[in-house]
């Protein structure tokens, strides 16, 4: 379940695009090798921002809480999305990270309707 939310500055915009295939891939690894994440189940998302502040990249982590996921190892997650990011873009970055206690976590999916 972990969710990245990744918001980085606009005008960086060229350089995500440029490693978005290494980033997706890294990132990945990161959760199913360090979080230990089912790999149907892991999110990434990234968006453009007008404005950030301190850094120009801010991730927000997301993760199911459980027994391996220690802060030692979510301290290395940390590091590693830092590193993936870092590698394609060159941009500082603040890191959240959050565990969501599973028995308040509801999750909802809809396939979609094919326009025509």
């Amino acid at each position: 379940m972990p969710v990245l939310k990744i918001f980085y500055e606009e005008s960086l915009d060229v350089r995500v695009q440029a490693g978005r295939a290494d980033i997706q891939a890294g990132l990945e690894r990161m959760m199913r090798e360090t979080l230990k994440a089912d790999p149907d189940k892991c999110q990434i998302v990234m968006c453009t921002a007008r404005h950030m502040s301190p850094k120009p990249v801010y991730v927000d982590m997301q993760f199911r809480a459980n027994e391996y996921r220690t802060p030692a190892v979510v301290g290395e997650a940390m590091q590693q999305v830092a590193e993936v990011l870092s590698k394609a873009i060159g941009a500082g970055t603040r890191i959240r990270a959050f565990e969501i206690d599973q028995s308040t976590l509801h999750a909802f999916e809809a396939e979609g309707q094919e326009q025509q």
